[in-house]
């Protein structure tokens, strides 16, 4: 018999053997030969196989098949060998290339690829070493950060990486980290609104990543400033918009009343925006409002259609006049009367379109540095004089405008009218009657109509923010590497050692299905078949 014989025994020897390694035990190669031993002593399993100098293939010469190490582990689909530290030096290379590989994936990989039924716990604690021989250990990691805050400041002048810690127990309390580069293109190519956020981090140490972006002349979010800090709280929360208004004002871009920040209606952000943003408008993200809407108020009502009252509520929300805001808000309350302590105390100043007082838009490191270097790119070849999202948007608006009729009133005054209703248009104010213009800043069909019957060119009336010369304006700056982590190492001046926080763990029973995020669309399943698209009362399937 040939060892070449067997296809996969060939694959082992294209590659490092993993094969042959995880079932025989233990190869040694020398040269054009290849002994194959049992690692226990005392033992007379044994393969000797060499190389046929005729045809150049590997035959095996001697072999002891007689072998009872591990019989009892043997009988089933695992291996006593494939413990933890297999899996790391198995997994080390996947790992550094995709830090996200979670271990669940590595069981179904090792099953796929070794026939082996791997113990989940093995597989996440291989991880664990392999990441630690990649990166360290997450303890030692905290103590790097001072000089990782001070690589930043050094590699991008104007940058701002700040680290403090607890002053009684050394322990790592908070890391502010905002590009300069981001700051400029903030600053020169993106719309004067913020967006502020927070995610949970999901590490041993625990903790959550307080965001601030921005959105750029095609509506793509742009990374303004981020920080970590143990949780979302007032003074987290405060921690970082002071240091986020510093940034600002250090620029000279901070002008209060120009600017609108979006958020998710957490009370930390509300009361934080009113204290140090007391001038600007703050809106609430529609998306997390629909939620509570169905959450709050659709549930007093089981037998409302949700999906329909929820657009019902979109509606509203976007409703560019006094009188369709109205008309939808009057629909709810009728159908559903608990809703109106809802929307009172929602304060529709901050969410809906019509009473918004602000302007709306119709509306870690390497990843950052990544994303600036590909829409640079993108930006160098653009010919269009809007975005390509507005461009496409401005286009589809005048062609729907051309079957409209124009009174002129006087000098830039203009009746439009539109089936069986009339709108002014002001081309010297850029205001429609319909209010679409006021609040996306791009003409609505009846401005578009009027441009087009002086002969004028419709992107003189859309917004700066939109034009194609202010998108590369974000991206111009551009973030400096940073060498190597050892450079990360504190220096003997910079004082104590930064220990890490406190490992905490939530109460209760963990988690064993991932809470889905607010983009994705949750399906639920019929609990007595299975399928998706019905409930358990619905199902119309026979019960056998």
């Amino acid at each position: 018999m040939k060892l070449t014989d067997n296809p996969e025994v060939i694959m082992s020897l294209k590659r490092p053997p993993y094969k042959i390694l995880l079932i025989l035990g233990f190869i040694a190669s020398v040269g054009d030969k290849i002994i194959v031993v049992c690692t226990e002593h005392n033992y007379k399993w044994r393969v000797y196989a060499s190389r046929n100098k005729a045809d150049n293939l590997f035959g095996i010469r001697k072999c002891n098949l007689q072998h009872t190490c591990g019989e009892d582990n043997l009988s089933g689909r695992g291996h006593p060998r494939a413990d933890s530290a297999w899996v790391a030096y198995l997994m080390k290379d996947k790992l550094r290339e995709e830090p996200s590989y979670r271990p669940c994936a590595m069981v179904k990989d090792v099953h796929r690829d070794f026939g082996i039924d791997l113990e989940y716990h093995k597989a996440w604690k291989g991880k664990e070493l392999a990441m630690h021989d990649l990166h360290g250990s997450d303890k030692g990691c905290y103590d790097k950060l001072r000089g990782y805050c001070r690589a930043v400041r050094e590699t991008n002048p104007g940058s701002v990486a700040d680290c403090e810690i607890d002053i009684v127990t050394n322990k790592f309390k908070w890391l502010f980290l905002c590009f300069n580069a981001c700051v400029v293109g903030f600053a020169t190519g993106c719309k004067p609104m913020i967006f502020l956020d927070g995610t949970h981090i999901k590490n041993k140490y625990k903790g959550s990543i307080l965001l601030a972006v921005a959105k750029d002349a095609s509506d793509n979010l742009f990374t303004l400033a981020y920080a970590v800090v143990d949780a979302e709280n007032d003074s987290n929360w405060k921690w970082f918009c002071f240091h986020l208004r510093g940034v600002l004002v250090l620029q000279h871009i901070m002008v209060f009343e120009n600017f609108t920040f979006f958020s998710d209606r957490h009370p930390s952000i509300i009361k934080v925006v009113k204290l140090l943003f007391s001038r600007s408008h703050h809106a609430y993200c529609l998306r997390h409002l629909v939620d509570n809407f169905v959450e709050q108020v659709l549930r007093s009502y089981p037998i409302h259609n949700k999906k329909h009252w929820s657009s019902v509520f979109k509606k509203a929300a976007y409703a560019p006049s006094q009188q369709e805001f109205t008309r939808h808000i009057n629909n709810i309350l009728e159908s559903m009367p608990r809703a109106s302590t809802f929307i009172t105390s929602f304060d529709p100043q901050s969410w809906a379109n019509v009473l918004f007082p602000g302007r709306r838009w119709d509306h870690v490191r390497v990843q950052i540095m990544n994303m600036m270097h590909k829409r640079r790119e993108i930006t160098s070849v653009m010919v269009q004089e809007l975005s390509p999202k507005k461009e496409k948007a401005l286009a589809s608006t005048y062609i729907e405008s051309r079957n409209l009729s124009i009174n002129r009133s006087c000098g830039w005054k203009f009746e439009v009218v539109d089936g069986d209703k009339s709108f002014v248009v002001d081309l010297n104010e850029w205001t429609c009657s319909c209010r679409s213009w006021q609040i996306n800043m791009l003409p609505c069909k009846h401005a578009c109509a009027a441009i087009k019957s002086k002969s004028m060119s419709l992107y003189a009336f859309c917004d700066r923010y939109f034009h194609i010369e202010m998108y590369p304006q974000a991206y111009k700056g551009m973030i400096n590497p940073i060498t190597t982590f050892d450079m990360y190492e504190t220096n003997n001046d910079e004082g104590s050692v930064i220990n890490a926080p406190d490992i905490r763990s939530q109460p209760g029973r963990r988690r064993t299905k991932r809470i889905p995020s607010q983009v994705e669309t949750r399906v639920s399943k019929c609990g007595r078949c299975h399928k998706s698209g019905h409930n358990r009362r619905s199902c119309k399937e026979a019960i056998e």
